[in-house]
This record gives structure tokens, sequence and C-alpha cells, in this order.
């Protein structure tokens, strides 16, 4: 069983995502049909970056993802070598 620390960052985390996950569908799909002089638009970057962010988010994590497991082959595959001889 988690203690009381782990739940309460449990909730934490999970509120932020649903605030998060909440906020950008908003912006992502109900905001490009709001008039451009409305003020819900204080509110919100431009839409392009809806777009934009996730993508960087997106092409940052798969290229952390794929080098680590590239190094991760390259060593197993020096460490069979080694085995080998």
């Amino acid at each position: 069983m988690g203690t009381g620390a782990d739940k309460t960052v449990g909730a934490v985390a999970f509120f932020s995502a649903v605030t998060i996950f909440t906020y950008y569908t908003i912006w992502a799909l109900l905001m490009p049909f709001v008039d451009e002089g409305h003020p819900l638009h204080n509110y919100f970057p431009p839409w392009e970056y809806a777009i934009r962010v996730p993508l960087i988010i997106l092409i940052v994590g798969l290229t952390v993802i794929f080098t680590f497991l590239g190094l991760v082959m390259i060593k197993s595959k020096n460490n069979q070598t080694k085995k080998a001889k």
C-alpha cells in the first residue's frame, strides 16, 4: 500500500494531467470556432502553437528514446563480442 505522501503526489499528478488535458482540448478543438474578438482568446496562445508544441515534444521524446535504445544496443553488442573472445 502507498503512503500518504505517495497518494498526495499521485492526486496532484492526476489533477494536473486532467487540467492540462482539458485546457489543451478547449484550446485546440473549440477555440478555432470562437470569434477572434471574443475575450476568451486572451486566455490562450495563438492556435498555431496547439499543433507546434506537441509536435516538438513528440520529436524530442522520440529522439531521446531511440538514442537510448541505440546506445543500449551498441553496448550490448560490445559486451557480447568481449565475452566471445
